[in-house]
């Protein structure tokens, strides 16, 4: 039967052209069909006024500019939709974020801007002047204190167990020493007795080297080395006769006492520290100066040009933001009906998917503000 039937189709050629014809005719129906939906995904932009041109047709397929989970669909087939309408949105909580960000620091950049331009506030100005004079303070307040500190710690650098040694061989006991030495002067000081003295036990001295003068001594009392706070006494009993012509010498520093170099490392740790803080408290001050010479100034048109600048690129991610906000919502493009839907929430969308289907009541072509 089979092989009868196509042996009998070239006996009907009218029949073959009449169904290529059908054919030919439904195939054109289709592509047309086709060639006039187009998907589309207008965007609604509430911070920004724009100009958009968007052809309506009578088909329209709608879908996201964006990709992103499907937060909700919030129309169905059949529903009467009005242009901007939202009809469907993605997840967009970082994009949000993102929008709210851009806004803030759009905003601080205005600030700043208007800052500049009006100059600074008397109030303001108090402010920092005061702040001027706090750190001036402060300052002083910190050199004072460690020049004290500076001088303790060079005093005992100076006083490390001071000696009255003899520059010759002899068996005299060594004169002993009292009293702190309040001179900033190092160096070596010599004591040389004379022949005689004012009384029996007391002998003449005579002071040289880093001081000059004279004094005496005995065997009783500390008396003192002319006004350089330190005190010499003979040892008690001794013979003071003995001491006649004989020279002693005091070092200062004594680099052979035990706690020399413990005091030497203290003064310099001391010095290194007064360096540092009166250093700091000065870059303080600096600094509060600078701030007040600042608000002083009238502004600068360099000044003004960056703040501009600032606040112009603040505004262009404020838009961007805007726009990435946007391709996570469908809206309706125009006044119309929805006739198909494909998307659920949920679903993960891909950007120019096609979601709605959307059949537009105005075939006119419109521009949205």
């Amino acid at each position: 039967m089979i092989h009868k039937h196509i042996k009998t189709l070239p006996h009907h050629p009218k029949r073959v052209i009449i169904i290529s014809l059908v054919l030919a005719l439904a195939i054109g129906i289709f592509g047309y069909i086709k060639i006039n939906k187009k998907v589309v995904s207008p965007v609604v932009n509430n911070d920004i006024n724009t100009n958009e041109n968007i052809s309506a047709s009578q088909h329209l397929t709608l879908g996201f500019l964006a990709s992103g989970r499907i937060k909700s669909v919030s129309v169905q087939v059949g529903d009467k939709v009005t242009k901007g309408q939202i009809l469907a949105t993605l997840d967009a909580e970082n994009a949000q974020g993102a929008l709210t960000q851009a806004r803030a620091a759009y905003q601080t950049a205005q600030a700043n801007y208007q800052k500049i331009i009006n100059g600074a506030r008397g109030t303001a100005i108090d402010v920092a002047k005061a702040t001027v004079n706090t750190a001036q303070v402060n300052l002083d307040g910190i050199t004072k204190q460690q020049n004290i500190l500076v001088s303790n710690a060079q005093a005992n650098l100076l006083n490390s167990s001071l000696v009255a040694k003899s520059g010759v061989n002899n068996s005299l006991t060594s004169p002993s020493l009292s009293g702190v030495y309040g001179k900033n002067v190092q160096g070596t000081i010599n004591i040389t007795f004379g022949l005689g003295g004012s009384t029996s036990d007391s002998k003449d001295f005579v002071v040289s080297g880093i001081l000059n003068g004279t004094g005496t001594i005995n065997a009783n009392t500390p008396e003192p080395i002319l006004d350089t706070g330190l005190y010499i006494q003979l040892p008690k009993f001794s013979n003071v006769d003995s001491y006649s012509s004989t020279t002693w010498s005091i070092d200062i520093p004594n680099t052979n006492a035990s706690n020399y170099l413990a005091n030497y490392n203290a003064y310099q740790s001391a010095l290194e520290t007064k360096i540092q803080a009166i250093a700091n408290a000065q870059a303080t001050l600096d600094q509060a100066n600078a701030s007040l010479v600042a608000l002083v100034a009238t502004a600068r048109p360099e000044d003004v040009a960056t703040a501009q600048a600032q606040m112009n690129n603040a505004l262009g991610a404020v838009q961007i933001a805007q726009a990435n906000l946007q391709n996570t919502i469908i809206t309706a493009p125009a006044d119309g009906t929805v006739t198909s839907i494909i998307i659920t929430p949920g679903q993960i969308a891909a950007p120019n998917t096609p979601a709605i289907e959307f059949t537009s009541s105005d075939v006119k072509s419109e521009s949205r503000p």
